[in-house]
Parts: C-alpha cells; structure tokens; sequence
C-alpha cells in the first residue's frame, strides 16, 4: 500500500495503515469504546461552550472517503476539557455504514449508531497552520456527535442537499445560501464523555482531545440513504468508512459532571 492511497477496503483499510502510517500503531488511538459505567466523573472548572454561527458559503466535497464540509468563518469552542483555550473549527464530515446497525466510529457501551459526525478544530492561538497544529499532542479538538434514527435534523437536510450534488468522488459544492452551522449540536453539549485520543484516518496523528457528545441528533432513514449514495474513489457505493475502535490502553475516558 503506497502513502495517500489508504481506504477502507481490506487491502488498503484499517488493518494495513501501520505499514504506511506507524502512528496508526501507537498507543493513543481512536475511535474507542467508551464504557459509560467505567468512566470518571469529573467537574471542569469553566462549561463547554460551541460559539457557532450561520456559515454563509460554505464549501463541500465528496473525497471519495467522505463527506467534508470546510469552513471558513469564526466558529468556536472552549470550556469543558479545554479549560480557557479556544479552539477554532476548520470542517466537519461523517462517518457511515452500509446499514442502520453500524457506521459511528466511537461506540457507547458497545453500541454503534448509523453514522457519526466529526466536527474538526483547530488550537489556532498557539499554532501559525491547520497541519502544525494537527502533529502537535494539544493540537486538536474533535467533537463527535452521533446520529440516531428519528426526528430528521433540519441542517442535516441542507447538508443531504449538498451531498445530492457531490455524488461522484472529487466532486465540490458551494452552498449559496447560508449554512445552519449551530443546528448541528445536540440540545445539551454540557454532557459529554472526553479522552486523549487520535485523527482516525491517516497519518492518525496523536493530536486530539476528543469530546463525544453524550445527546445525539436526529436523521431520517432518507437522510441516511444519501449518505450511502455517494460514491467512493473506485465508483462504488461509499459506505463502512469507519475505523473500528482501538484499545483504551492505560487512558482514563472522563464524563463531564
């Protein structure tokens, strides 16, 4: 497998990164199996706090591994594990299976749900670029939300808009109307479980401070149709882009308190 050609299939996934990205082999990885009952209560001093705004012009793509979505406005978060730092988000994208009992990377007492999203920020006060701060151990900070079959979510009706015109791998959107950036959170972001953790794609950088939304939002099975309608870098159905999850190690997983 040479370098930037990873995927999820069995001669280029998961299994096989460690040939071409040894971080992918380290003892800090993610996505993990968070054991809700194991888990440390802890009080943070300052509550998280996501100061998200409307993006006007936001910028889509199907990779051929994923949905993204870049963004370029100020939106931010802070509190909660992060204390007083400020992180400033640069995309978010998701994570699915080929059907509704599989897909999420991190799983909740061995639960997966259909998909997951990651929305990806930056520690931009310490780092001059995106990729400094993505080899850096306090880099990152990624907020996972989970999708869950039920009331659709209206700003994942303008992302499942978007994702209808990128259907075909390196294919690009701009949306011209502006993008409900706050209606992708949960109702209460204040409960959530945090762990040290990793990018769960290549290089798989040691990089993040992971914080996984305990409330999930909601998706219609047609909103998941067209996650799985998109096609990946070989024309097929874009599904199972996944990692499974790695060993918790000697990491303590805190729930926020």
């Amino acid at each position: 497998m040479c370098a930037g050609t990873w995927g999820y299939r069995d001669d280029n996934g998961p299994s096989v990164w460690a040939r071409d990205y040894p971080k992918a082999a380290g003892q800090r990885q993610s996505p993990v199996n968070i054991d809700s009952g194991s888990t440390k209560a802890v009080k943070h001093d300052h509550a998280l706090k996501a100061d998200y705004s409307p993006e006007p012009k936001m910028s889509c793509v199907n990779n051929g591994l994923t949905f993204v979505a870049t963004i370029n406005g100020d939106n931010f978060i802070s509190g909660g594990p992060l204390d007083t730092k400020s992180y400033k988000l640069a995309s978010f994208h998701f994570h699915w299976g080929s059907n509704d009992s599989h897909g999420s990377e991190h799983t909740i007492n061995s639960q997966a749900y259909p998909a997951e999203l990651h929305l990806v920020h930056w520690n931009y006060n310490k780092y001059d670029t995106f990729a400094e701060a993505a080899a850096a151990d306090d880099g990152l900070s990624v907020l996972g939300v989970m999708l869950k079959i039920g009331e659709p979510n209206a700003a994942l009706k303008q992302v499942c808009d978007a994702m209808e015109k990128v259907t075909s791998p390196a294919t690009n959107f701009v949306m011209t109307s502006a993008f409900d950036l706050p209606g992708l959170l949960p109702g209460d972001i204040n409960k959530f479980y945090t762990y040290p953790g990793s990018l769960t794609t290549p290089p798989c950088h040691e990089s993040v401070t992971w914080i996984v939304c305990q409330e999930t939002i909601g998706c219609s099975k047609e909103q998941l149709s067209t996650l799985r309608s998109l096609k990946d870098n070989d024309n097929n159905r874009l599904v199972n882009n996944f990692r499974p999850v790695m060993p918790l190690g000697n990491r303590t997983i805190c729930c926020s308190n």
